[in-house]
């Protein structure tokens, strides 16, 4: 069904701040990339409900936020399954982390994507109900989808 396209999904809440940083991406990147090969959609949850999303895709890309208070906000950090950092959503504490449901993936014969990448941008905040960003993130908004454009392009599809 999805072979040959590249799933890329954005999670978090549009009503929590900087947490929905990665919806607006994608509602962006909507009116920029082809869709003949790109499937862009969003989701507030990560864990189990990965296997229905990423089911019938060879890659994917995740873009999901962090507040490591480590980086800079608005910085880019780019994972594989291999090397990932916790992110908002790809783990839940109420469900599965994100590696145990891959794996559960893979154990009950879903077809998973051989190619997975999480792109996780620094936050400021993720707490604070507003449907605006942080001044920071808001500021930065431009150079963070020039970046995410950027990891995508570096992607082969």
């Amino acid at each position: 069904m999805s072979r040959g396209k590249c799933l890329i999904i954005g999670f978090g809440s549009d009503a929590l701040s900087d947490d929905g940083l990665p919806i607006r991406l994608i509602n962006d990147l909507k009116a920029i990339l082809d869709p003949d090969k790109f499937i862009l959609m969003t989701s507030p949850v990560g864990g189990l409900e990965l296997l229905n999303l990423l089911d019938g895709f060879n890659t994917a890309v995740l873009i999901d936020t962090q507040l490591t208070s480590k980086r800079k906000p608005g910085v880019i950090h780019k994972f594989t399954p291999d090397n990932f950092e916790e992110t908002f959503h790809l783990s839940s504490q109420h469900d599965v982390y994100f590696h145990e449901a891959l794996r559960l993936g893979s154990e009950m014969g879903i077809s998973m994507p051989d190619d997975i990448h999480i792109v996780a941008i620094e936050i400021v905040e993720n707490k604070k109900l507003s449907f605006e960003f942080s001044g920071v993130i808001e500021e930065k908004y431009p150079a963070i989808l020039a970046q995410v454009r950027l990891a995508l392009r570096k992607i082969e599809i």
